[in-house]
């Protein structure tokens, strides 16, 4: 897994990610439409926008608040392809800070997995806002989202810098 060396974002600079999130953040602000934000990422996305992202509908009316501070940057990470279905994560930053992360898909081929990801993926959030990096530890039970959500969260800070 790609989480080695990631804890810190000191000397970044906001203006150096603002272009691109300005792209991201309008394509992920379709509130109340999941369909809106899974046609920046591909194709395949279709079967991931289904209940699993429709929850997080309030998340991405942050994202889009995040683009009038001019400090807010939103970093949509790599959709993350697992055994069930594709994840993918909008990262928000205030300065140094993960202010928020919202998962724009998650594995839904089957109905099991919805149901797990809804108890998984507000853990896997917590977690990582707590930590404030992609270093975590998994959730018991959702193996593959796990390490799905924490190598597209890995992918967004990346990009951030």
């Amino acid at each position: 897994m790609a989480a080695a060396g990631i804890a810190k974002f000191a000397g970044v600079a906001p203006e150096v990610a603002a272009a691109p999130a300005a792209t991201a953040t309008t394509g992920s602000s379709g509130v109340g439409s999941p369909d809106a934000g899974s046609a920046d990422s591909s194709g395949s996305s279709d079967s991931g926008t289904t209940d699993g992202s429709a929850g997080t509908d309030s998340g991405t009316d942050t994202g889009g608040d995040a683009s009038s501070s001019s400090d807010d940057v939103t970093i949509v990470g790599d959709v993350e392809q697992t055994r069930y279905g594709p994840i993918q994560l909008s990262v928000t930053f205030s300065g140094d800070t993960i202010t928020d992360i919202t998962a724009l898909q998650t594995p839904s081929r089957e109905r099991e997995s919805e149901r797990i990801n809804q108890q998984a993926v507000p853990v896997l959030t917590q977690e990582a806002l707590a930590a404030q990096s992609a270093q975590i530890d998994t959730v018991s039970g959702a193996t593959y989202t796990s390490q799905g959500y924490l190598e597209s969260l890995q992918s967004a800070i990346d990009q951030r810098g």
